[in-house]
């Protein structure tokens, strides 16, 4: 009895810090299914399925959960540091904003909530769920699970926080027609198709979602999933303004079970202003012999979408891959702006640290990018290469700092603009494709050419370096100091000013937060020198 009644102190000592201090709720503040509302408590060792459920008397198994939440709405208090195995399931809840639904762990540690072949947590047509301070596991995706871990579909001003899914065959993490709802410090690894996975039926029934501090490691693939790219970071599609800040993914992909199209680290496809930033996507891998294993990629039917402030290094394939697949909507007004490729396109024939590719084989279909003060190193592989079916438009390359070797450019470029760009050939020579130099270059293709000057940069921009990297932390980017400008560097204000040229509206700061001030002309790069 000692025992117990220490027990019963210290758990409701650390509930209140833990969750938050469940505050009381009025009648006539609840819109779900209940004439009151309450705080579950839940634990194994001194649970019981016949209690009320109070901190004092709490319940013991998911499955009882179950029962009692489908009657009534509820708080839910899982006991830290303990096992539940089961499928928490929450159908029909609509919390008022001002009072959310919380489910989380109490008491010293994380709850573990084990969905074993199904999913840890299922939530359908609710709102206002929060779900913080958890970990989930399934039984893994070659081990007999087939699902989701945790799975909300066709719900609103959700909130998803601090916890850790392991183990599913499809995705750890997996939003379906939600909106206003928020991913942050989810940590996604070991699942077969996805970290982090965003869809919708139509994109405005999937929209308003900020995917912030996350982290996608070591998807492999789905070994069930023969007919598609799986193995993904974190992946968003036929959604609408979505937001994806300060996450990274690396080693995914490494195992998907089929040649063909691939799994990239970060991407999204058929979906309208989404913008991706301040994130690193490294490391990540595709089957042999197939396809993408890329760090960033805006794919088909991709509009008014946007990649800035990222950092991509040694990924099998592409750093940045501009995708259109045969079928998808039309693919337009895109931008990457002050990111970083290093020693992109380790593996994957055909790619480059900047990949275009067009399935659709129609030129109207890819249009419409601007690729504008960026930094792209690679030893070995081509700077930007333009696949065989590349049929694209309005591409525009200003203001970026290539450095590579002699040959930087692989495919037919037609449809692309480069202009105000420093080209450098690592080792120094000055020989550019098939020509004695980039001026020839220009003066015959009529690249790096604006109102008849000769426009384009050959010249050791003097990087500090080194330029290799291995941080993997976004909010230490700025400590990429190998890609700032020594104080002599021959690029010191010799960017084009794109805001008259172009009328963009550029960004405020660079690459490591330094000012840029309005109506000036920067370097080229990243790096606004002082």
């Amino acid at each position: 009895m000692k025992k117990l009644l220490i027990y019963i102190l210290i758990t409701f000592l650390l509930s209140v810090t833990y969750c938050n201090s469940f505050r009381s709720r009025k009648k006539s503040e609840i819109k779900g299914n209940s004439d009151s509302e309450i705080t579950y408590y839940i634990d194994n060792n001194f649970g019981s399925d016949n209690n009320p459920g109070t901190i004092k008397k709490p319940v013991k198994s998911i499955r009882e959960l179950n029962i009692r939440l489908k009657k009534k709405s509820a708080d839910i208090c899982f006991a830290g540091g303990q096992t539940f195995d089961g499928t928490l399931v929450l159908n029909g809840i609509k919390s008022i904003n001002t009072n959310p639904t919380r489910i989380c762990s109490c008491g010293e540690g994380k709850a573990v909530i084990n969905g074993g072949n199904l999913e840890a947590i299922k939530i359908e047509n609710c709102q206002n769920i929060w779900i913080t301070d958890l970990d989930i596991k399934g039984n893994g995706r070659n081990n007999g699970n087939k699902t989701n871990g945790l799975s909300i579909a066709y719900s609103r001003n959700c909130k998803i926080e601090n916890v850790k899914a392991v183990g599913f065959q499809k995705s750890g993490v997996d939003l379906y027609d939600c909106s206003e709802t928020e991913v942050k410090k989810v940590i996604a690894s070991e699942n077969g198709f996805c970290g982090i996975n965003i869809m919708g039926s139509a994109r405005n029934l999937s929209s308003k979602i900020m995917i912030e501090d996350c982290k996608a490691e070591n998807n492999p693939g789905d070994p069930t999933n023969l007919e598609n790219h799986s193995g993904n970071g974190i992946l968003v599609g036929v959604s609408d303004s979505v937001i994806i800040d300060h996450c990274s993914a690396t080693n995914n992909g490494w195992d998907m079970p089929r040649q063909g199209n691939g799994p990239v680290g970060i991407w999204t496809w058929e979906s309208d202003h989404v913008t991706i930033q301040y994130c690193i996507s490294y490391k990540n891998k595709t089957s042999k012999n197939a396809k993408d294993g890329g760090g960033f990629d805006l794919d088909g039917g991709v509009t008014n979408s946007m990649i800035q402030y990222c950092l991509s290094y040694e990924n099998q394939g592409a750093g940045y891959g501009l995708f259109q697949y045969s079928g998808a909507s039309d693919w337009s007004n895109n931008t990457i702006r002050y990111c970083v490729s290093i020693d992109d396109a380790q593996t994957t024939l055909g790619a480059g640290s900047i990949f275009i590719w067009n399935g659709s084989d129609d030129i109207q279909q890819l249009t419409n990018c601007m690729i504008y003060n960026n930094v792209v190193y690679n030893s070995g592989a081509p700077l930007i290469s333009f696949e065989n079916s590349s049929a694209h438009k309005n591409f525009t390359f200003c203001n970026n700092i290539f450095l590579g070797s002699d040959r930087p450019i692989s495919g037919t470029n037609n449809g692309s603009i480069f202009l105000g760009n420093d080209w450098w050939n690592e080792g120094g020579e000055i020989k550019f494709m098939n020509f004695s130099s980039l001026a020839e270059w220009a003066q015959k293709t009529g690249q790096e050419i604006l109102n008849g000057h000769f426009v384009g940069i050959q010249k050791d921009p003097k990087f500090k370096g080194p330029l290799l990297t291995d941080i993997t932390d976004p909010y230490q980017l700025e400590k990429l100091y190998g890609y700032t400008l020594q104080s002599d560097s021959p690029l010191k204000n010799k960017g084009l000013d794109l805001t008259s040229i172009f009328g963009l509206v550029q960004p405020t700061k660079d690459f490591y937060g330094n000012p840029v001030p309005s109506g000036v002309a920067a370097e080229p790069g990243i790096f606004k020198m002082k």
